[in-house]
């Protein structure tokens, strides 16, 4: 389970369609999470500093920074396939030392924050998952990578969407309060284009981005138009 509060706090109902490819390749870094060892288990998100287990926290939703010191850790090998596939091996990988977060608490990987086990969450590091709110004046243009999409209604198998809906992206033009944040944008009936089926399968799949035309609505994005970019284009 996470230990987010944030994650763990949102409504049942509301279902995931997808992710995009910065989120699978998170995936991809990971342990087995089965106490069993079967390798039937999904896989979570762990590293290791010297024999010292760190587990994945949580969606960031603004960047931290770092101090540019790099650390050597060990990403754990995973079957999640149900021993079809066999266990990735063990890898190296560099993760980044957090500007005013001791290495021996959390380091940055990927993007992913790790936190050290039978560690909390350190003080500083708890704006870094606040939610983003709608601060400009007028219409505005966001333009940043697809991570995913929630609706309260149940998700169709071909991966249709039916407003309303939320979509969360990784800001990468815009304004400049909303640099290096994770959005989550308002899409209702009233959003004139919307996203649609072709969207999801080119775009979201595929670690494309959107560009949407906003306002805020008190303190929320909400999405006048959007339309989504393969990353081919």
């Amino acid at each position: 389970m996470p230990r987010n509060p944030l994650l763990a706090s949102r409504q049942a109902r509301r279902t995931t369609l997808g992710l995009a490819a910065a989120l699978v390749a998170a995936a991809a870094l990971t342990a087995c999470a089965g106490a069993g060892g079967d390798g039937s288990a999904s896989c979570a998100a762990v590293l290791e500093i010297d024999g010292v287990r760190y587990s994945g926290y949580g969606d960031l939703r603004r960047q931290p920074e770092t101090t540019g010191r790099r650390l050597d850790v060990v990403v754990p090998g995973c079957d999640d396939t149900g021993g079809q596939g066999g266990a990735e091996p063990d890898r190296a990988a560099s993760a980044e030392e957090l500007a005013g977060v001791a290495a021996d608490r959390a380091v940055l990987l990927d993007g992913l924050l790790y936190v050290r086990d039978g560690s909390d969450l350190p003080a500083a590091a708890r704006v870094w998952f606040d939610p983003v709110r709608c601060a400009h004046a007028g219409e505005a243009e966001l333009t940043g990578t697809w991570l995913g999409v929630t609706g309260s209604q149940e998700p169709r198998a071909d991966g249709d969407l039916r407003p309303p809906y939320r979509i969360d992206v990784a800001v990468a033009d815009g304004p400049a309060t909303y640099a290096g944040t994770t959005v989550t944008l308002r899409v209702t009936s009233d959003t004139q284009p919307a996203l649609g089926r072709d969207d999801v399968r080119d775009t979201l799949w595929t670690g494309g981005s959107v560009t949407a035309r906003v306002r805020c609505d008190d303190g929320r994005f909400s999405v006048l138009a959007v339309r989504s970019t393969t990353p081919a284009e």
